[in-house]
């Protein structure tokens, strides 16, 4: 019995040294193979990065040299009777545009008066290019945001030896979405994995304000990799973008590797940056040295059912101890849950907070922007209905403020947020800025809108006579050609700026100007 006993043990031992071998040799030569696969997939993720940022960056690079060349070929099309007068500029503008198909064209005079195709204005306070002390001695971009819209790359070029109402041209600029810029940035291959394009100032700051991989939309980039890779490797990507020279840099994210490949734009203080997951090359290459796994797989599957045999009699006993974990974890994930329940009690009142702009009470700029994407939806599939955009701006705020002092001017803006929503009291009114508000029409204040911006106007008429808040209002409707929200409120904003100018001429018929 003893002998047997004995016999039983020693092959119970070699079964299990057996084993041991076979799996020890089996995952040896997994981690063989797939050290090779990695180091063949960083290898072709180099190539394949570098190929995909230069092709990206040479894009973006033609697409402002194009802006940029049309912008002179408009300037040398510059006739003398086009700046006869402020109408012969504007329909010089407005042809500009569609020949040269040029978006959102103006020209400055050398007191940073802007003239465009539907509004004038001082362009020192919107265009960084335009302030005070700055001057423009060749191509220039820059960015810029206008009421609520898309942040605008702004493309600016000198003007020499032009002349308009005895003022010296000093340049002309164009506006470009930078939403149309980087549509074309991020590519998606077939099994779902994502290679992220982006654009970034020099110092790091996301110029395009969209996500880039794990890094959030309002991150700055070199802050994000800060706690990602070694001070000596961020050091030099940092060198890297204050330079304008192209590199790479690898860092861990949920477990994953990822390689971000940075460059320069040509003619630009921008650099465009491109992510892509390890996962993304490595794991196709790494599926090749799977197959020659698959054999090996095999035998550690027979291995294993002898195993189950074997744990099988373990099975019962340990049920006993996995029924009371069980039990630990249900209620750790009830305590889970009403710590997640409390948590979004809390976030919906931070959102509160920031959905409310707190001089007016109306919806605030954020809110806007939050519900921007929603109606750009509905516009693309079809679903949107009847929707209006009226945009609103306070009048004579300057005045008051200079006259009065600050605090008179708050209460002037919400005497005009008031008269505002007072007439437009079944749709959400938006403060977007300082002394601008939009409003989204739908509804029975859609079906109304015109009898009721007849009735503000015949309102602020009065008021502008008797030197009371007076708020100039431009409104558009959706039509089937509109892409996107912003396209309609470009249309009110216009409007907005020729109601305003009106309301100017009557103030300075009736008082004198403020």
């Amino acid at each position: 019995m003893s002998d047997k006993r004995t016999f039983l043990m020693h092959v119970f031992a070699g079964a299990l040294i057996v084993i041991a071998v076979i799996v020890g040799m089996t995952l040896w030569t997994g981690e063989g193979a797939r050290t090779a696969a990695d180091d063949a997939g960083d290898k072709v993720s180099e190539f394949y990065l570098q190929e995909l940022a230069g092709r990206r960056s040479q894009a973006v690079a033609e697409l402002i040299g194009t802006e940029f060349k049309q912008m002179e070929r408009a300037v040398d099309l510059m006739m003398p009777e086009d700046l006869a007068s402020e109408d012969s500029l504007r329909a010089f503008i407005g042809r500009v545009e569609t020949l040269c198909d040029l978006d959102l064209f103006a020209v400055v005079d050398e007191d940073d008066v802007v003239y465009a195709r539907y509004a004038t204005y001082m362009g020192g306070s919107r265009y960084e290019f335009l302030q005070e002390g700055r001057e423009l001695s060749g191509r220039l971009v820059s960015t810029t945001s206008l009421y609520g819209a898309s942040k605008q790359v702004c493309l600016a070029v000198p003007v020499y030896d032009r002349a308009f109402m005895g003022k010296k041209l000093k340049a002309c600029f164009v506006q470009v979405d930078i939403d149309d810029i980087i549509s074309t940035l991020t590519y998606n291959d077939e099994d779902g994995g994502e290679t992220s394009c982006c654009i970034y100032y020099k110092n790091g700051e996301n110029l395009t304000q969209m996500g880039f991989g794990p890094i959030g939309a309002n991150e700055n980039l070199l802050n994000a990799l800060r706690g990602q890779v070694d001070v000596s490797e961020w050091r030099r990507v940092q060198e890297s973008f204050d330079r304008g020279r192209q590199g790479e840099v690898r860092f861990a994210y949920k477990g994953a590797t990822e390689t971000l490949y940075y460059m320069p734009v040509e003619d630009t203080s921008w650099m465009l940056a491109i992510l892509i997951s390890d996962s993304l090359i490595r794991d196709q290459i790494r599926s090749v040295s799977d197959g020659m796994l698959a054999q090996s797989t095999i035998q550690i599957l027979v291995t294993s059912i002898v195993l189950l045999v074997y744990f099988g009699m373990l099975v019962f006993r340990m049920r006993r101890v996995s029924i009371t974990m069980l039990e630990k974890e249900r209620e750790q994930s009830r305590n889970v849950g009403e710590r997640a329940e409390r948590s979004e009690q809390e976030l919906g009142v931070i959102k509160e907070i920031a959905y409310r702009d707190a001089l007016t009470g109306v919806k605030s700029k954020y809110a806007y922007t939050e519900e921007e994407p929603a109606i750009d939806e509905a516009m693309r599939d079809g679903s949107i209905g009847e929707i209006g955009v009226l945009v609103c701006d306070v009048n004579n705020l300057k005045y008051v403020n200079d006259t009065y002092g600050h605090s008179a001017g708050d209460e002037y803006i919400k005497a005009a947020c008031k008269l505002v929503c007072n007439l437009y009291d079944h749709s959400p009114v938006f403060r977007i800025g300082g002394d601008e508000f939009a409003v989204i029409l739908r509804g029975e204040d859609y079906a109304h809108r015109h009898e009721i911006l007849a009735e503000l106007n015949r309102i602020v008429e009065e008021n502008n006579a008797r030197g009371e808040v007076v708020v100039a209002a431009g409104m558009a409707e959706y039509e089937p050609g509109d892409a996107r929200l912003r396209d309609v409120f470009r249309r009110a904003d216009r409007r907005m700026y020729e109601r305003k100018a009106l309301l100017k001429q009557l103030q300075g018929a009736n008082q004198g100007p403020r």
